[in-house]
Parts: structure tokens; C-alpha cells; sequence
């Protein structure tokens, strides 16, 4: 389950451009949320928690798996005190897609979970998808334009990135067709694995400086992160100010890493994209560190956390039960 966090900011003093109030928002917010547009899958948006979440998950193609997707879904929004949801469901198979929905809505429903409302949409159409079959389900749909839309124009002034699928998400990470660059083997063959001092100095100084680590820096930080002498720097450093610019330092490390190198730093990059609330990137590193080593003890960590929904601001306690 791909998983996100709102309201984790100050309140802005004008009025959120992303409150959604028509279907065609919704669907315009969805990818901003996300990070990327969605397919086969079951977007959940989450109100009335003290912090709202919003999670992704596959859409699944066996009805014996829709007991499963409605106790991911409804768990952690059960455990987080969720009121209210709406559900979106992405793929071209009408009639399956909600049903799924239904089943899922149902779920909450029980539970207590108020469903605003169920949405489907592809390939530029929505449709309601009510409690009962109904033909609205099978006509032409509504049309929209995600990209068109004011709140897409919005994110793009604030810098946000919105890829066209989460597999654009994952290939980010994914290891160089043409095999790791050699000027990266020769430094990680001459490389002395740093000390925790020299770690931190080199940590802090990328991130002061913004610019992209060179081969020998690379070639460091992925030793230090083999020996296990990232952990202390990295956990000391860390915060929900800072995790951003060690996402965008260890996702660089991740891509130009040796396959055989890069399960610790993807673990690593795991952690700081959930501290930053990027629950699909820190997916996706969960998944490039696992396809090395499958019980990677960070990235199980992490995993963890996603599927239950903890959110970011609970790393300062979680850090202090590790510290303990």
C-alpha cells in the first residue's frame, strides 16, 4: 500500500488551493497527491483524522482477494481515527472496477467509516459508482482534464513533479541498463570505508551544498552504509526539515549504485521518503533494496510502517525507542 500524509503543515493563511469540491477535482488531486497518475489501482483519501492519510493500493483481479484489500484499507483507518473517505478506482473493466469498489465502500461502511462518495475513472472519464448497479455506470462517463486543471497549474508555480505513472516512480531508482558506470567500480575498489566522523562531514556538507556527490563520495557513502556508519549520522540528522534533501541525496546514490551495493542505501532512502511523507518513493525503495536482499532488515522496517499508516511525525518517538 503506497501511502501519504496531509496536514502535516502550519495552517496556510489563504485558503488551500487543493480542497476539492467536484468530482473533477478530486481526480485533478489525486496525482498531486500521489505523485504520480494512478492505474489498476484503488486510491483511498481519508477526512477527519487527526492526521489524514491517503493510500494506493493495486486493484486486485480474483474476488477470493477483496477480503484482503478491504482489511488493508480499512485497518489503519480504523486505528487512526478516520471519519470519513472517498474512493477512486482507476482501470477500463467497468463492472469489475466497481464492484471492487462496492465491496471496499461496504467494508468501510460497517466499520463506521462514512464514504463520501466512489468514483471511477479512465482514460479522461469518471463515473459515479453508487451502492446498486446502476446505468450510469455503463454510459459515456463525464469527461475531465487532470492536466488542464487549475489545481496541476498550482503545483507546477510550487514545484511539484507529477509523474505519468508509478512505474516512471520506480524506474527512478532501477539500475542503469548499461550496468553500473565504471569510474563508480574504480572508486568503490580504492575506497576505504569512512569513519562515523567523516561520514557525518561528508552528509552535511552535500546537503549544505546541494550539489550532486561525485563518484568518491558516492563510493563512501555506500561503504558507510555496508559497514552500518550511516545509521547514527543519518538518524541524527534526519527530521521532517531535512528529510527532503537526504530523499534527494540517497535517491542519487540509489541510481547510480552497483547492484550489489545498493540494498543498505535503498533502505536508507526508504526511511528518509516516509519521514518526508513520500510513502510511494519510499515503496518503491522499499521494493529496490528487497530485490537484492528480500529481508532487508531496514527496508522491512519501513514496510512496516506504510502498511500501517504510522505517520512521519512519529519518527522523533520511534528514534528515541530505537536510541533506547
Amino acid at each position: 500500500m503506497d501511502t501519504t500524509r496531509a496536514g502535516t503543515a502550519e495552517p496556510p493563511a489563504a485558503p488551500d488551493p487543493y480542497v476539492s469540491r467536484t468530482p473533477e477535482d478530486v481526480l485533478a488531486a489525486v496525482p498531486l497527491v500521489l505523485g504520480f497518475e494512478p492505474a489498476e489501482s484503488v486510491v483511498m483519501l481519508t477526512f477527519g483524522a487527526p492526521r489524514p492519510f491517503h493510500a494506493r493500493v493495486d486493484l486486485p483481479r480474483l474476488p477470493g482477494d477483496l477480503v484482503e484489500l478491504v482489511e488493508v484499507l480499512r485497518e489503519p483507518a480504523l486505528r487512526h481515527g478516520v471519519a470519513r473517505v472517498l474512493l477512486v478506482g482507476y482501470d477500463p473493466d467497468g463492472p469489475w472496477t466497481a464492484e471492487v469498489l462496492r465491496t471496499v465502500a461496504a467494508g468501510m461502511e460497517s466499520a463506521g467509516i462514512e464514504v463520501v462518495a466512489c468514483l471511477r475513472a479512465d482514460r479522461g472519464r469518471w463515473w459515479p459508482v453508487g451502492p446498486v448497479a446502476a446505468p450510469s455506470e455503463r454510459g459515456p462517463g463525464t469527461a475531465y482534464d487532470a492536466a488542464a486543471h487549475r489545481f496541476r497549474a498550482r503545483s507546477v508555480v510550487e514545484g511539484r513533479v507529477t509523474l505519468p505513472d508509478r512505474a516512471a516512480l520506480a524506474a527512478g531508482l532501477a539500475p542503469h541498463p548499461g550496468g553500473p558506470d565504471p569510474d563508480l567500480v574504480d572508486a568503490l575498489a580504492r575506497a576505504v570505508p569512512p569513519s562515523v566522523r567523516r561520514v557525518d562531514a561528508l552528509v552535511g556538507l552535500l546537503l549544505r551544498s546541494g550539489e550532486r556527490p561525485d563518484d568518491d563520495q558516492v563510493a563512501a557513502l555506500l561503504l558507510a552504509a555496508a559497514e552500518g556508519r550511516l545509521r547514527e549520522p543519518v538518524q541524527r540528522r534526519l527530521t521532517r526539515a531535512s528529510a527532503p534533501g537526504l530523499v534527494d541525496l540517497w535517491s542519487e546514490v540509489v541510481r547510480r549504485a552497483p547492484d550489489d551495493r545498493v540494498a543498505d542505501a535503498a533502505g536508507l532512502l526508504a526511511l528518509c521518503a516516509w519521514v518526508s511523507g513520500h510513502g510511494a518513493l519510499a515503496w518503491c525503495a522499499v521494493d529496490r533494496a528487497r530485490e537484492v536482499v528480500p529481508d532487508h532488515g531496514l527496508a522491512g522496517m519501513v514496510a512496516t510502517l506504510l502498511q500501517a499508516a504510522v505517520p512521519p511525525q512519529e519518527w522523533e518517538t520511534l528514534l528515541c525507542r530505537l536510541a533506547g
